[in-house]
């Protein structure tokens, strides 16, 4: 990305002084950030991610032991706006919900790179892009107080298999009542 992008790209962040942004440079690749740094895509902000997250979102990424860099922009936008939706409707977050809807999947081609999928046969949200030709090539590095993995991890065993099973009573009821719904995804960008 050219310095400018990179700008335009972090405008909603950079005045934080927690926070400190990292053009790319020759020497800096997506799995190779600079120590105590994150690669985030451009992508990934214009689909909601914010810097630093939202304390949901923070908690996926500790749970998980994720990095930014592993999801897919779609990936982002379903968890914002699954989170916009969940606060649209009253129902209180918890990792144990968005664990009973929806699981991991690799992208195919992209080396590590995660996507959400509904665990219903249904897609909660769609009209997501299906097109994952260049984003990867526009990417940055965001230092600082994040409060998130700087390194990928190992999923502890606990989010593997259905946690549905395992969910509370009034999980179970948040549950139900957004099993099989299929919501345009631009309502919640």
């Amino acid at each position: 990305m050219m310095e400018h992008e990179v700008l335009n790209t972090t405008k909603g962040f950079r005045g934080n002084p927690h926070l400190m942004v990292i053009p790319p440079a020759a020497d800096l690749r997506p799995n190779r950030p600079p120590e105590g740094a994150v690669c985030i895509y451009r992508a990934q902000v214009e689909y909601g991610l914010m810097l630093p997250p939202q304390p949901e979102f923070r908690e996926v990424l500790n749970s998980f032991q994720l990095v930014p860099a592993q999801l897919s922009p779609n990936a982002v936008a379903y968890m914002y706006s699954f989170l916009k939706l969940l606060q649209a409707r009253g129902i209180s977050w918890s990792l144990m919900l968005f664990w009973s809807l929806f699981s991991w999947m690799t992208v195919p081609g992209y080396g590590g790179c995660l996507a959400l999928r509904s665990r219903s046969r249904k897609a909660m949200f769609s009209g997501a892009s299906s097109s994952h030709s260049d984003w990867r090539d526009f990417y940055f590095f965001v230092g600082g107080d994040l409060g998130i993995p700087l390194t990928p991890g190992v999923c502890p065993t606990e989010f593997l298999g259905d946690a549905q099973w395992v969910a509370g009573t009034s999980v179970q009821r948040s549950l139900e009542a957004l099993k099989g719904k299929n919501l345009p995804l631009k309502d919640f960008l």
